[in-house]
């Protein structure tokens, strides 16, 4: 089904804001989708991102800037004469037709006689070619999602856009079917712009994410590098747990700085530092919780030298069952996480050990101090 790409499908933002009297909902942005690419934009709630879908789709009007599908200037065009289509959290499908008649009902409306063998087609691609006869209220959630996916896609839309499509779904549900969407992208071959607030998602999905806050984005990679290269405390945060240590830069050592925290010392590689690297000036530590090895003070003598070291006190435990997670009380920081496999468990590392922390410095990144150090998280979010 895959066509030469001919940039047909490329979504083109440039300068793009949209404002509702004195609250701007989105700042001026430029953004770039890939003909072909499964691109999520990612956030909490009230952060643009949906509104900036709006925008594409033609269902909000921008207060400045273009709209671009491929060469085309769609700004001004209403959402029926785009060449997207959207698919929503609540699905809307027409209740007294069947699947069939719901798939068909795009080709129908404009005046297609023959629909049986693109429908059908279509049914196959999302697996539901034996349910075409049943009514929508006869389906499961995740069968009516993919048959509001293949009603979209049988209008062959340069542009397939999808507001938080799982978000009625339970969880093992909504796993299956981001590798579902997944498979039906690839498939397709089309551009697919997927509005999210759940991290996994975006990370399972896309290839690209722009993590969205206060209206801009504030990052825009591939997960992997969103994840191991966070450049603000908010994406730090907000894809994951972070451990964030604050500490001052002390001396350069080839390619590597020396940072002071607490009373001890730290490596960082200056290549993984966004923040000024002068002597004396403040940068957060970033470590991930699973990349940090947990040993009981009394082995700390067989750490392999090299590594960055702290010590601390375990405060709690959880065991989860692939891993177990623990907080760590150290003197640099409070509540330090430290995610271990549960691959062989030491059965000393209980609340109220000693231990210490470390890992490779390879894996600590630096960022700007003058940040808030609590941007992203869980309760910065809700609140």
């Amino acid at each position: 089904m895959k066509t030469t790409p001919d940039n047909s499908g490329d979504v083109r933002l440039s300068g793009i804001s949209k404002t509702y009297g004195s609250f701007t909902a989105v700042h001026p942005l430029d953004l770039t989708v890939p003909e072909g690419s499964f691109f999520a934009l990612l956030g909490a709630s009230g952060c643009g991102k949906t509104t900036t879908l709006r925008m594409i789709a033609g269902l909000e009007e921008p207060t400045t800037g273009t709209v671009r599908l491929g060469d085309q200037d769609v700004t001004h065009l209403p959402p029926y004469k785009r060449p997207v289509n959207t698919v929503f959290q609540s699905y809307a499908l027409f209740p007294h037709l069947d699947i069939f008649e719901n798939v068909a009902f795009g080709l129908r409306r404009r005046g297609i006689k023959s629909v049986k063998k693109q429908v059908e087609e279509m049914l196959e691609l999302v697996q539901l070619g034996e349910q075409a006869r049943k009514k929508p209220h006869q389906l499961s959630g995740g069968q009516q999602q993919r048959v509001a996916v293949a009603r979209a896609l049988i209008n062959h839309p340069k542009v397939l856009l999808l507001d938080e499509p799982l978000g009625a779904l339970d969880l093992k549900l909504r796993r299956q079917m981001q590798l579902e969407l997944k498979r039906i992208q690839t498939e397709v071959g089309i551009t697919f712009v997927h509005v999210t607030h759940d991290q996994e998602e975006a990370m399972t999905m896309a290839d690209t994410v722009a993590v969205m806050n206060g209206g801009r984005v504030e990052q825009l990679g591939s997960p992997a590098d969103l994840y191991e290269n966070p450049q603000s405390t908010f994406v730090a945060n907000f894809l994951g747990t972070s451990n964030l240590i604050e500490a001052e830069v002390d001396t350069k050592n080839g390619d590597d700085l020396v940072l002071k925290a607490g009373g001890g010392k730290l490596v960082l590689p200056e290549a993984r530092c966004s923040a000024p690297t002068t002597a004396g000036g403040k940068v957060l530590v970033g470590i991930r919780p699973e990349k940090i090895s947990l040993t009981h003070a009394d082995d700390a003598g067989e750490i392999p030298a090299g590594r960055n070291r702290l010590t601390g006190k375990i405060a709690d435990a959880s065991f989860i069952g692939v891993s177990t997670q623990y907080v760590i009380d150290s003197p640099v920081c409070d509540e330090l996480a430290v995610y271990v496999q549960n691959v062989e468990r030491d059965g000393r590392l209980v609340p109220g050990a000693d231990v210490v922390l470390h890992w490779n410095p390879a894996h600590t990144f630096g960022l700007d101090a003058a940040q808030d150090i609590d941007a992203g998280t869980e309760e910065e979010v809700a609140a």
